[in-house]
C-alpha cells in the first residue's frame, strides 16, 4: 500500500468478494466491516454465509429457545475466534455491551442478547446471529482492495435483513452495477 495516500476507514460498508469459487470460504462472500483503523487493521462479519454444522438448537442449548421459524440460521462469521458469537442486529435492541456500527444497525457480543433473542420478548426485530469473524491486520485490507480481491459497496439494510443469503452477493455487486455473471467470466483473467 502506498504509504503517501490518506487512510479510509471501510466501517460500516460491505466488501464483496471478487473470488467466485463458491466452496472456498471468502468466495461469493458478502462482510459487514464494523471495525477499521489504521492502526489496528479491520473487523468484519461475513452476513450470507450459513453454517450448516450448527443448528439453532446447538446455541440456544441452555436457554428457553422458541421456535424463530425456518430461515433462522446461524452464520460463518470468519474464520478468526471461532469461539466468539456475535449479533448484528436493527438498533431498537440495545444492551449495555451494544456497540452502534450505523444509525440503523448494531453490534452486540454478549450472552444477554442470545437470551433475549431466544425468548423473542425483548430481542431485535432484525438481527443475523455469527459464529466467527474476519480480521484484517493493519495495511492488509487496503492491500486487498487494491489488488481486487473485495469491493468496497455501501450499506444496505434491506440487503442484509431482507434478501435471501444465496442472492446477497448478486445484489450487491447490482448496487455497484456489477453483472455477476460478468464477473464470474473473467475471474483471474487480466
Amino acid at each position: 500500500m502506498d504509504k503517501n495516500v490518506a487512510f479510509q476507514s471501510f466501517a460500516g460498508q460491505f466488501l464483496i468478494a471478487t473470488q467466485t469459487d463458491n466452496n472456498s470460504l471468502f468466495g461469493r462472500c458478502v462482510v459487514l466491516i464494523t471495525k477499521h483503523s489504521k492502526t489496528n487493521g479491520a473487523e468484519g462479519y461475513i452476513i450470507n454465509k450459513p453454517l450448516v454444522s450448527m443448528s439453532p438448537a446447538e446455541v440456544f442449548k441452555d436457554r428457553p429457545f422458541q421456535f424463530l421459524g425456518e430461515d433462522f440460521h446461524i452464520y460463518s462469521g470468519g474464520p478468526v475466534d471461532l469461539d466468539h458469537g456475535a449479533v448484528l442486529h436493527s438498533t431498537d435492541y440495545h444492551a449495555l455491551d451494544t456497540h452502534q456500527v450505523l444509525p440503523d444497525l448494531a453490534l452486540t457480543e454478549t450472552q444477554q442478547i442470545l437470551d433475549d433473542i431466544s425468548t423473542q420478548q425483548s430481542g431485535p426485530k432484525h438481527f443475523i446471529v455469527m459464529v466467527g469473524k474476519s480480521a484484517w491486520a493493519p495495511n492488509q485490507l487496503e492491500d486487498e482492495i487494491m489488488g481486487n480481491i473485495w469491493i468496497p459497496a455501501p450499506f444496505s439494510f434491506d440487503l442484509m435483513f431482507h434478501t435471501p443469503d444465496n442472492k446477497k452477493w448478486q445484489e450487491a455487486l447490482a448496487t455497484l452495477k456489477i453483472d455477476a455473471n460478468l464477473l464470474a467470466q473473467n475471474a483471474g483473467k487480466a
